[in-house]
């Protein structure tokens, strides 16, 4: 895009001075500027046809370089409006077809049965020992028609109860594996929960575990596991748009979460 823009400024002559003059040109006039502004909002390839097809039925209309450089620069714009358009309007839609649509729902039957049930998977996927586990409740969780952010959520007890040594073996994860685990007051689940009748844990002591895993099942016998991604200035961090699967040890309830966020 950026190259075309460079064609348009050298094939016809286009200056950083011609560039500012039209901009003092079209915002010198607030109210008109704003009724444009509406305009190419609401309606923006017949408010760009007005202001830029060939005519003489209007003074202040630009010179045919301008033209040919403003729709280079304009069309992606437009589509953009229209594409928030489309959206707006199918939210719109949904929200009075469906008073719920949008709101978060809880489903607690015909839950699919977790990847990871028993110590040894437990073990694989946080790195830290798990006594033997029994699974006593499941919800599946959905943000929304956005579906921003769903998991699956199940909830375990030890069949012995959770010792000294297992807390001790957390708080040492807590600090040699920093990126993944740590001790906290409140649940994740927290703020999405509100509203739903789902406990919220926000003063309660809780060992959090999270991962954005590059494959599952989750083996950190091969390492970190983290799912990475390269940023435009080369930098290397957290790909957090997909799935993620995190682990909650509070008191003698462990709650396993496996999820996507957007």
């Amino acid at each position: 895009m950026l190259w075309l823009q460079w064609i348009s400024i050298k094939r016809y002559n286009m200056t950083k001075n011609d560039i500012k003059e039209w901009f003092h040109k079209i915002t010198a006039d607030k109210k008109r500027l704003v009724l444009w502004i509406i305009l190419l909002i609401l309606f923006p390839y017949a408010a760009g046809l007005f202001l830029l097809w060939p005519s003489n039925l209007f003074k202040d209309r630009m010179s045919r370089g301008w033209k040919i450089f403003c729709w280079v620069i304009y069309a992606p714009i437009g589509l953009s409006f229209i594409a928030l358009k489309v959206f707006a309007f199918v939210w719109f839609i949904a929200i009075c077809t469906d008073p719920d649509a949008g709101q978060p729902y809880i489903v607690k039957e015909n839950i699919s049965a977790p990847d990871y049930r028993t110590a040894e998977d437990f073990y694989k996927l946080t790195g830290v020992e798990f006594p033997e586990l029994e699974m006593v409740d499941s919800l599946f969780y959905d943000e929304g028609c956005l579906r921003a952010c769903t998991w699956h959520e199940y909830k375990f007890v030890a069949k012995t109860a959770l010792d000294e040594e297992f807390f001790n073996r957390l708080d040492q994860a807590c600090q040699t594996d920093s990126t993944h685990w740590n001790h906290r007051t409140g649940s994740m689940a927290d703020y999405f929960y509100r509203g739903t009748g789902e406990p919220i844990k926000e003063d309660e002591s809780i060992y959090s575990y999270f991962i954005y895993p590059d494959q599952t099942p989750v083996d950190r016998s091969r390492g970190m596991c983290d799912r990475m991604v390269t940023m435009d200035d080369g930098k290397v961090v957290n790909d957090w748009d997909g799935s993620f699967i995190s682990v909650e040890i509070q008191k003698d309830t462990i709650v396993l979460r496996d999820g996507w966020l957007r």
